[in-house]
């Protein structure tokens, strides 16, 4: 370090061809700088006209890999190589020559090998007669900081990439309102292109024919009673990013209907920096969500009329669902490319929420089938021990998900029966996974076939889940209503379930019971004739009956 000896010996003037004036001036500079600089952690040199070195700090010795003595009184030239040592000089020079600092910012190898990004500003020293006597120079090791933008910016170009090559329409605004992404989705779903927004604060035009803040705008300005005055009668709720929100609208100048969801962007003080938002056209989805609701007002009118409109929108339905599934099983086996986590996550949301759609089709059009006396009986002989196998293997990994124990405890004497298998199937299939997702974690599901001394076929489903009141147990297995919205939101279902076990039990001579108590869990149990091949008939009997026409 820079002691006092280390001050007077870099202040020995007497030796170099210096006016005394200018020794006693360059003397009182180099000390008064030497003292201030002697902690500071960059580089620090003085130099006289000529290149001599008149002084410096031990972060500079340390640079140079000499100790001071071996410094003061030296030339770059005598300290470092020719290349470098023309390079340090030629900036000398042009600082001596124009009056004005001068900053540079080159690699260079330090002492120790390492190499480093150096920033060095050096400036001219003057006489107070203003005549120029030298020059001083800081540098800075700023390796770190230019990885960290170096950084900074690959991150940048990475998000920029995710955001304009994703699928789902996107833009970002910063906390001035300024547009800073607009990917090539949203170019497609808005018509709008990328270069004539960027840079503006013009997002309404996009989606609007007057000026007015969009969902992101409000999330910047953090202006709640904004975001539920403008939008709280456009399905407005919290999305799952904190702080952020999603709602629904129609847009004329879009003809679209779109899904929106902005949140926003914090800095690592947790201070808002901007909002993403992004689009998600549903038009399809309210369209079949619009056919779906025609179809139950038609059903309030004419149970008859409802059933034929239901029957007839299934292939309409289907077909687009199974494009809409086949591509999201494709973009998640990942054969057309490799997806980045958040990439299939939204693929995984789609393949969710489309397998959800077809359940609610299929159970429509058996509600359908049911009413309009079109439902047939296919009874044949089947194992029913391979059945509940298949079940099991079906509902077991649901089961592992949320930590449920599945039991089955099949009567060893039951072996083959003579009934409907595809109906016995999804009686099962939605009792055990009714019973499953209505049960927390940790608990247990159990599963019996026995056989009772009248010939009857008992199917016993039980579990130790939320429960059923008797209220709503009344309720439990009518179509089209549902029991609790913010059960039904929680669990997720169609509400339809039951109603189909119950009529496909009734149609094969067959009842339900059911025990339960709101919190001690539930215990359904079918009751099912064993029959001969003989009676089949009289399954078609009570299948075409008056009662299940109706």
């Amino acid at each position: 370090m820079l002691g006092n000896d280390n001050i007077n010996e870099t202040t020995d003037f007497e030796s170099m061809d210096i006016p005394d004036s200018v020794k006693r001036e360059l003397f009182q500079k180099t000390a008064l700088l030497s003292g201030l600089l002697r902690w500071v952690p960059d580089l620090v040199f003085f130099k006289d006209s000529d290149g001599v070195f008149l002084s410096c700090n031990e972060m500079f010795s340390t640079y140079v890999g000499k100790p001071t003595s071996e410094i003061i009184g030296k030339t770059s030239h005598d300290i470092f190589d020719r290349g470098r040592a023309d390079f340090f000089r030629s900036n000398d020079r042009r600082v001596l020559e124009s009056g004005h600092s001068y900053k540079s910012v080159e690699w260079m190898d330090r002492a120790d090998g390492k190499k480093i990004l150096l920033e060095t500003f050096k400036a001219p020293l003057f006489t107070e007669e203003n005549e120029i006597i030298g020059v001083v120079g800081v540098g800075r090791d700023i390796t770190q900081r230019k990885l960290a933008e170096t950084e900074l910016q690959d991150k940048k170009n990475e998000l920029f990439q995710i955001v304009n090559g994703s699928p789902i329409s996107a833009f970002v605004i910063n906390k001035d309102h300024e547009i800073i992404y607009w990917n090539k989705a949203c170019e497609k779903t808005t018509g709008v292109k990328a270069n004539d927004i960027i840079g503006t604060r013009d997002t309404w035009m996009a989606f609007y024919n007057e000026k007015r803040q969009v969902l992101a705008d409000l999330i910047i300005d953090n202006s709640l009673s904004g975001i539920e005055q403008v939008y709280g009668d456009k399905k407005l709720q919290p999305s799952f990013v904190e702080g952020g929100y999603e709602a629904e609208d129609y847009f004329p100048a879009l003809d679209k209907w779109i899904l929106f969801t902005a949140a926003p962007i914090r800095d690592h003080n947790n201070d808002i920096i901007g909002a993403i938002e992004t689009l998600q056209d549903i038009t399809l989805s309210k369209k079949a969500e619009q056919a779906i609701l025609d179809a139950k007002m038609l059903a309030e009118n004419t149970s008859r009329t409802k059933s034929e409109f239901l029957c007839n929108m299934n292939h309409e339905l289907r077909t687009p669902l199974n494009l809409i599934l086949g591509y999201a099983d494709l973009l998640l086996t990942e054969e057309t490319g490799e997806l980045n986590e958040e990439q299939k996550h939204f693929a995984e949301i789609i393949k969710f929420a489309g397998s959800r759609f077809i359940e609610l089709v299929d159970s429509l059009i058996y509600i359908a089938e049911i009413e309009e006396g079109k439902m047939e009986l296919d009874i044949d002989l089947f194992s029913l021990p391979n059945l509940i196998s298949n079940i099991n293997k079906v509902l077991s990994s649901h089961a592992l998900k949320k930590s449920v124990k599945l039991e089955f405890d099949i009567d060893p004497s039951i072996k083959v029966i003579y009934a409907d298998k595809s109906k016995i199937k999804t009686i099962l299939h939605h009792l055990i996974s009714n019973a499953i997702k209505f049960t927390p974690s940790g608990g247990k599901v159990s599963v019996s076939a026995t056989q009772d001394d009248k010939n009857e076929l008992h199917l016993i489903v039980k579990d130790n889940g939320i429960g059923i009141s008797d209220e709503d147990q009344e309720q439990l297995y009518n179509a089209f209503v549902q029991l609790d919205w913010s059960l039904n939101r929680k669990f997720e279902g169609t509400g339809l379930g039951l109603s189909i076990v119950k009529k496909f039990v009734e149609v094969q001579g067959g009842r339900i019971c059911l025990e339960s108590k709101p919190g001690e869990g539930s215990i359904f149990e079918v009751i099912l004739p064993m029959l001969s091949s003989e009676s089949s008939t009289v399954l078609e009997d009570i299948c075409n009956s008056t009662e299940f026409s109706e």
